[in-house]
């Protein structure tokens, strides 16, 4: 619609569009057209002004002229104010000032093949949990399974005496957040430290206490309850079903499930400290061996020259090599022993050895 027609239909409506009245503003428009949802208000100031038909007084049509009163509401301009910086600082309160702390990674124990590896509870704040990862040597290994509740696991599988470098990296809708790197090592094969066994049923009290004392002496460890760290289950029967033995079924029963070693604990007093044996020690069985050696050829000698070869009703058997059980129990003597060798050493070794 032109300007023109509006003027033509409606000459004479015309009027001043603005007054004043105790600090309100009222404007003046005709109304120049009626759509569904849309008037088209003419004035002076503005020309084509759309405002909601809704809006309008009823009965108001095509050529109608209408005031609007306009006022600044600041009473409720205050409280929207208000309303927003609380929103803010609310916003502030819960995302800005909290948020996810990287996770703190400790060793909690080692073998020759495996890392026993624990962290404290995450810390979100407010932000979701994504998922939880190890990485191993700058490689993502796994996931964590049910991260908001684990807090240890065990990398198995790993090489002999080799250094590795372990991490922990945390992935939330807040960002990713790693651990500090872990730099561990598995043990040799000569250390022993790194066995933790549980005590299962042992009904013979001597025997359960015996364990326990050769546990600590070759610096392993041992407990009743199964960890994430246990290598074994050292028990000698499987737990009878009922109340008396209750407590060592669900034992026994974790054990299974998690596929650890079960032993008697003759295993444990198998394991003899092999630092009697290395290259620079003289062997407690030294002597024994050279004299059987010894026999052993004066043997195949007689028998190449024809002669007589010594029978067991002549001659006693040769004594059998020590067990690692007899070993374990000259330990002591081997110490007494090396405290009254001479200082040349090697001079008796050679001498032992026919070097």
């Amino acid at each position: 619609m032109s300007q023109h027609y509006v003027q033509k239909i409606a000459p004479a409506l015309m009027q001043n569009p603005k007054s004043e009245t105790n600090g309100n503003v009222n404007y003046t428009f005709t109304v120049g057209k009626l759509d569904a949802g849309i008037a088209i208000l003419i004035g002076e100031r503005a020309s084509l002004i759309e405002f909601p038909s809704l809006l309008l007084p009823d009965g108001v049509k095509l050529g109608s002229v209408v005031d609007i009163c306009v006022k600044r509401n600041e009473t409720e301009e205050q409280n929207k104010r208000e309303e927003f910086v609380s929103l803010q600082d609310d916003i502030l309160q819960m995302y800005g000032l909290n948020s996810p702390t990287p996770p703190v990674l400790r060793l909690r124990n080692a073998t020759q093949t495996t890392l026993s590896l624990e962290w404290d509870p995450l810390q979100l704040a407010n932000a979701k949990l994504l998922s939880l990862d190890i990485v191993r040597n700058g490689q993502r290994i796994a996931k964590i399974p049910n991260p908001l509740s684990a807090t240890s696991t065990k990398l198995s599988g790993l090489a002999l005496n080799t250094k590795y470098t372990i991490q922990l990296v945390l992935c939330t809708s807040a960002g990713i957040f790693s651990s500090e790197e872990l730099l561990t090592q598995t043990h040799t094969i000569y250390d022993l430290s790194g066995i933790h066994v549980c005590l299962g049923m042992i009904r013979d009290a001597a025997l359960r206490d015996a364990t326990k004392e050769v546990v600590q002496a070759i610096d392993a460890h041992w407990s009743d309850q199964l960890l994430i760290e246990t290598t074994h289950l050292v028990c000698t029967e499987e737990p009878t079903r009922g109340a008396p033995d209750a407590d060592m079924q669900r034992v026994y029963a974790k054990a299974q499930q998690l596929s650890i070693p079960m032993v008697q604990p003759h295993w444990v007093f198998a394991m003899v400290n092999i630092g009697s044996y290395y290259l620079d020690k003289i062997p407690p069985n030294a002597m024994r061996v050279k004299e059987r050696i010894r026999k052993a050829k004066l043997h195949d000698e007689l028998r190449e020259e024809g002669r007589e070869v010594a029978t067991p009703e002549t001659e006693a058997p040769l004594p059998p090599l020590p067990s690692e059980a007899e070993a374990l129990s000259h330990e002591m003597d081997e110490e007494q022993s090396e405290a009254e060798l001479p200082a040349d050493s090697s001079a008796e070794h050679d001498a032992l050895f026919g070097q």
